[in-house]
């Protein structure tokens, strides 16, 4: 079924139009109907597959409407259909991409032989869309390590395999995959990514703005390579506004972790930076501006406090609380113990049962 969007000013007119869409054989339907230019836009969160509009529309007319809607929905096509019969107005529709322009009263035969074209022309749309998502199943992983990447703000990661998917893009898919629709099943695919992490925004709009006439824009790989990055530091900038925001909230998770694991041998900043959802170098940072303290050092300062409460408990060993706290080398323990406490763990124990 494909959507159709209907913008007139004329009650009667948009509503005529409607039930000739309708009626086609085709599978059409009509989701709205404006009356103007600026209600139309509002319309667009419909996700529309083809426009029907009047140029002449108080406020925003329907050119301008054109302008604005192919920003926010660049593979949406339209059907200008208008009074105006003067050669200016057909000319700068055209050149705004409409892919047919009919002078009203419109020929109910006409009409739906404009959109049965259009319906052919939807299909093979679709076919194109199936192939190029078949290209990004191909590559799949390599962009779910881009969300990665990006949700772990490692901007040279981000770097190294945006290089990598511009160069795949260029080699395998350039000739038949315009530089748009990469950007659009781009976003949609890493917008998700990042959402289903926890980056509460719905969608980026300022993007939009990057694939305005991308086409114009893009002349070598290097230019795929410096939009691609334009909007990944969008991203970068969102997680990173985020983690900001919440980053009290991270840091609260990995330390909470970190109380629960101690005796886990494995336990390191790059365990607590992932419970986070960070890199290592961000969270390190955020935890001492967070803390006053190094990671490493605050799991050691936890450590040595859990072994010398079990020491004052006197129900284990010196050799057993070392491994309850996380430590596979004794010497190693005991060591660490000594330079916080300064005295060993075993005499820390005898000390303590002979009071």
């Amino acid at each position: 079924m494909y959507k159709v969007i209907i913008a007139d000013d004329e009650y009667m007119i948009h509503r005529s139009l409607a039930k000739l869409v309708e009626s086609s054989e085709h599978p059409f339907h009509v989701v709205g109907e404006a009356e103007d230019g600026a209600e139309a836009l509002i319309l667009l969160k419909e996700k529309p597959d083809l426009i029907i509009t009047d140029i002449c529309m108080p406020g925003l007319d329907g050119l301008a409407f054109i302008e604005k809607a192919k920003q926010v929905r660049p593979d949406v096509l339209f059907l200008v259909i208008s009074g105006y019969g003067e050669f200016e107005y057909a000319q700068r529709a055209l050149r705004l991409g409409v892919e047919d322009f009919l002078l009203k009263p419109v020929s109910p035969d006409k009409f739906q032989q404009t959109l049965t074209a259009i319906y052919h022309r939807l299909e093979k749309q679709k076919r194109k869309v199936m192939d190029y998502r078949q290209w990004f199943l191909s590559h799949e992983e390599l962009l779910v390590q881009l969300a990665d990447a990006i949700w772990r703000l490692d901007e040279k990661a981000v770097d190294d395999l945006l290089h990598k998917l511009v160069h795949l893009y260029e080699e395998e898919a350039a000739d038949e995959i315009p530089f748009p629709t990469l950007n659009n099943i781009l976003q949609e695919k890493i917008t998700k990514e990042l959402t289903n992490r926890g980056l509460p925004f719905p969608e980026p709009p300022i993007y939009r703005g990057l694939t305005t006439d991308a086409d114009e824009k893009i002349k070598d790989t290097s230019s795929v390579l410096s939009q691609c990055r334009a909007y990944t530091q969008i991203l970068l900038h969102a997680v990173k506004s985020s983690r900001n925001f919440g980053s009290r909230t991270h840091i609260s998770k990995a330390i909470m972790y970190t109380k629960e694991n101690l005796s886990d041998s494995t336990l390191s900043v790059q365990i607590a930076a992932d419970i986070a959802g960070m890199s290592v170098t961000y969270f390190s940072r955020l935890f001492k501006e967070e803390t006053s303290t190094s990671y490493v050092q605050y799991l050691t300062r936890l450590r040595m406090e859990k072994a010398k409460r079990l020491l004052d408990e006197q129900l284990l060993s010196a050799s057993e609380i070392c491994e309850r706290v996380g430590y596979t080398d004794y010497p190693h323990f005991s060591k660490t113990f000594k330079k916080v406490y300064g005295i060993a763990p075993a005499d820390y124990s005898k000390l303590h049962r002979s009071i």
